[in-house]
């Protein structure tokens, strides 16, 4: 058996356990799904996975193939209406924990955290989305934030916090999702410096896992209490002792006041309260030189035994894996093209489309590449191999099968490593359906 069979079975193992009781997905248990029809639970998730940038009748049509007995527009508006919110986030749980895990030295999980933009239908009604005209548009535009927790070595998107645009906030999303996390084995979490506060430092270590957190040369001398100037590489423990109050008569050790550090009353810090006043924690400081005259500040609580300093360049150049990701959900996962203009309905599709993303990678990471007397080590095109495992999910009832593993090998890309090119910023509406709902 194929593993894109496995892979295949084990998704559509999902899929049934959910269908099987739709009632705990159904917006009205007793009434929503009960009738025998050609959207039902199962289709309707395995549709809304597989939707590309086409319009909801050729969507209809791709799926159900161009006949008269496709089910209509209508239809589709009124079955998707009743599934709740967290159906596709059960769904992805559900696969996820049926995929195989890959650990750091067989121990550690490598989870990214970063937030990404997603442009939606235009609204200037809609206060919470919609952004007036600037040096972007002159019309003004509506956004989305997904945060995302993203397995580095499983390649697979682990959790999603997904905001209107007006009311983003990476820090709340962040440890929303590090505080729902039900690890099996310890965690090490990769982010970039947006995520830098005590707050963060703290939700990880009270959950019993371990951060890398890269931060900027003010934040880190406020932390250190010393400047960096002319410091070119640094593995430095630090005790610091966390206080809404500035008072030194209120201090519990006032002995120790170097180590105290004044976080604003504005500022999150959930683990200081009326009852809890201070809060101590312990951060480890590293500085690295990632290029010549270039430094990066880490901060992270990893034990000195498991990770040496040589150790953090190579682990932290690895979130990187999270942008591609984003890069992969917005264009060939087509997370430029929704299909609705209703806020909880879009949402629906960015849990679909990193369902297809996660689906389509476990079986790439699977594929053999043959290795041939070749310039540079190749790997699997990720644009083309979405595009193969989307058709193959789609492929329900036709008994001619796709060489799933055959066609992703045969669409492969060198990898070049040390290439670097400006990050280009580039604004672009989401297309326009003048009928969606």
């Amino acid at each position: 058996m194929k593993y894109s069979n496995a892979v295949k079975a084990m998704l559509f193992a999902s899929i049934n356990t959910l269908a099987s009781n739709p009632e705990n997905y159904a917006v009205c248990p007793r009434k929503d799904f009960s009738r025998n029809r050609k959207l039902g639970v199962k289709t309707l998730i395995l549709l809304l996975l597989t939707m590309e940038a086409d319009c909801i009748k050729e969507e209809l049509y791709r799926y159900f193939g161009r006949t008269t007995n496709a089910p209509s527009k209508a239809a589709f508006y009124k079955q998707r209406q009743k599934l709740k919110d967290d159906a596709f986030r059960n769904l992805l749980f559900s696969f996820n924990r049926k995929c195989k895990k890959h650990l750091l030295n067989g121990k550690y999980s490598l989870i990214a955290c970063d937030g990404s933009a997603a442009d939606i239908f235009r609204n200037p009604e809609d206060p919470d989305t919609f952004f007036e005209p600037n040096g972007k548009s002159t019309r003004g535009f509506n956004q989305i934030h997904i945060n995302a927790f993203f397995s580095i070595l499983d390649k697979k998107f682990t959790d999603l916090v997904i905001q209107p645009g007006r009311k983003r906030n990476e820090y709340s999303a962040f440890c929303q999702m590090v505080d729902q996390c039900d690890a099996q084995n310890p965690i090490i979490y990769l982010c970039d410096r947006g995520y830098a506060s005590y707050n963060n430092f703290a939700h990880v270590i009270e959950n019993g896992q371990f951060f890398v957190i890269r931060c900027t040369d003010a934040k880190t001398e406020k932390i250190l209490g010393f400047p960096l100037d002319g410091v070119e590489a640094l593995d430095y423990h630090v005790e610091r002792i966390l206080s809404r109050s500035q008072s030194k008569k209120k201090r519990l050790h006032p002995e120790l006041a170097e180590k105290y550090r004044h976080v604003c009353q504005k500022v999150p810090m959930d683990y200081l309260t009326e009852n809890q006043t201070e809060y101590g924690i312990s951060l480890r400081v590293i500085r690295i030189e990632i290029a010549e005259g270039c430094y990066e500040n880490l901060i992270t609580n990893l034990p000195d035994l498991d990770f040496g300093l040589d150790d953090f360049k190579d682990l932290y150049h690895l979130r990187w894996n999270e942008e591609t990701a984003y890069r992969d959900l917005k264009y060939p996962l087509c997370l430029k093209a929704f299909h609705s203009k209703q806020y909880k309905y879009i949402v629906q599709e960015v849990w679909a489309r990193a369902i297809l993303y996660n689906f389509c990678s476990e079986i790439s990471m699977h594929v053999e590449i043959p290795k041939k007397n070749r310039k540079y080590t190749y790997q699997v095109n990720y644009s083309e191999a979405i595009k193969i495992c989307r058709d193959f999910l789609r492929n329900h009832d036709n008994p001619q099968t796709l060489d799933v593993e055959g066609l992703i090998a045969q669409n492969i890309e060198p990898i070049r490593p040390g290439r670097t090119f400006a990050r280009l910023a580039r604004f672009k509406l989401p297309m326009s359906f003048c009928y969606r709902n």
